[in-house]
């Protein structure tokens, strides 16, 4: 390879990089900050409508992204699905700060929250005409290390806005900042060819959903085609209950036990995505270098000693320890799940994978929730005992996770699976 054909593919590389640190300003800012306060706080409305807004948008992800993952496969065409999307995400984030009316915020979250995670999809998909083979682990951990540095960044960026003119003022920032930032890869990456026009018309036909969904368990259950798929799917499933259940509740955790007031957990927020960062670009390179089941199993081992660390630490000076390795093993998560998957399958199947593997996402996320929240209320008489219990029995996910992990067939490093199959 010429060195400027090395400098493209870095550029291409970068551009790519850089919708994980644009679509964090959503993530960040809308879902898991500014507009449920300004909706519960400010407007005083009940939590449970910022619910339901969530749940609803997160079930039409759930149906629709896998048939718009096989419709962009039988197409050849992901990058349009990517664009459109995330510019539906972006104008509806930037009407919550326009209209001041509670039920249309809702629903605009609603779509808002549908274009950014659906288009992720596509995101994903398209890494496959920017990376090596025997580089998508550096560079979906890459990818990731600038999602997490997105994170940080639209925290701080937005930070003044909030304090000088309230939750709303943020909400059209956010969608412009989400739009500059995505520009590089909505822009520059391009699909490597197509085969068809998108008729979308065509597809959503009750006899086309049927064959997509047909399409999707052959899949799934193809182990010629797809060798240890469905294994990697049920791993990833039981592994991301435990994974989700930490991401909604690791805050709450933090006060409850370890007697953490606010500025302190934003702290020990930040300190971790730091060593997210970290892992995201170390699990990259290593599970290039010692191959992407191995690189999981060695996940699924540092979750459990966090959970292990987590339970038993009874030191606050401990918990910077813990939260570095939980930051660690977050980054490393999806790096490696995701590289994982793609490894797995026929580049003809990508888009299906990944609509399977969000679709998994979502159900874990659900699963985890309400797993923690039973054992919590199981246990409500034990106070900080019961918050202990809960995330030491999370170890039974990732146990169950690591015995379909182990199923699959060992690929070494830098082997991909059949591309044109």
């Amino acid at each position: 390879m010429g060195t400027d054909s090395k400098i493209k593919n870095f550029f291409l590389i970068i551009s790519w990089a850089f919708y994980d640190l644009a679509n964090q300003f959503f993530a960040l800012n809308i879902v898991t900050l500014y507009f449920v306060r300004w909706l519960v706080l400010e407007k005083r409305s009940p939590e449970i409508l910022y619910s339901l807004s969530f749940g609803i948008s997160t079930f039409f992800i759930a149906l629709l992204a896998p048939i718009l993952g096989v419709i962009s496969d039988i197409t050849g065409r992901r990058k349009p699905f990517l664009i459109y999307l995330t510019l539906l995400s972006i104008i509806f984030t930037m009407l919550l700060g326009i209209k001041d009316n509670i039920l249309l915020s809702l629903i605009f979250f609603g779509i808002a929250n549908f274009g950014c995670q659906t288009a992720i999809v596509f995101y994903n998909s398209l890494m496959i005409n920017i990376a090596p083979q025997n580089r998508i682990g550096l560079i979906s951990g890459l990818g990731k290390a600038f999602g997490y540095s997105g994170a940080i960044l639209a925290l701080y960026l937005i930070k003044p806005v909030v304090l000088k003119s309230g939750y709303q003022a943020t909400f059209l920032p956010t969608g412009i900042l989400f739009l500059i930032f995505s520009l590089p890869c909505l822009v520059f990456i391009k699909d490597r060819q197509t085969t068809a026009k998108i008729n979308l018309i065509y597809f959503l036909k009750k006899d086309r959903i049927v064959q997509t969904f047909k399409t999707l368990k052959k899949t799934a259950f193809d182990a010629h085609g797809s060798s240890g798929l469905m294994d990697f799917l049920k791993g990833s499933l039981f592994g991301l209950c435990a994974v989700n259940a930490v991401i909604l509740f690791m805050s709450v955790y933090a006060t409850k036990v370890f007697g953490l007031n606010e500025t302190q957990v934003i702290n020990l927020v930040g300190f971790s995505t730091f060593f997210a960062i970290a892992g995201s670009l170390l699990s990259g390179f290593l599970s290039d270098y010692i191959g992407h089941k191995r690189c999981l199993v060695a996940v699924f081992i540092l979750w459990s000693i966090c959970f292990l660390g987590g339970a038993f630490v009874r030191s606050t000076s401990l918990y910077w320890l813990i939260g570095a390795l939980v930051g660690v093993a977050l980054g490393s998560t999806w790096v490696v799940s995701r590289a994982l998957a793609i490894s797995l399958v026929p580049e003809a199947k990508i888009g299906e994978v990944f609509g399977l593997f969000n679709l998994v996402g979502y159900i874990s996320a659900i699963l985890g929730a309400l797993f923690w929240g039973l054992i919590l209320l199981l246990l409500s008489n034990f106070g900080e005992w019961g918050y202990r219990t809960a995330l030491l029995s999370l170890i039974s996910f990732m146990a169950f996770g690591f015995i379909f992990i182990l199923r699959l067939p060992h690929r070494p490093a830098g082997i991909p699976n059949n591309k044109k199959k």
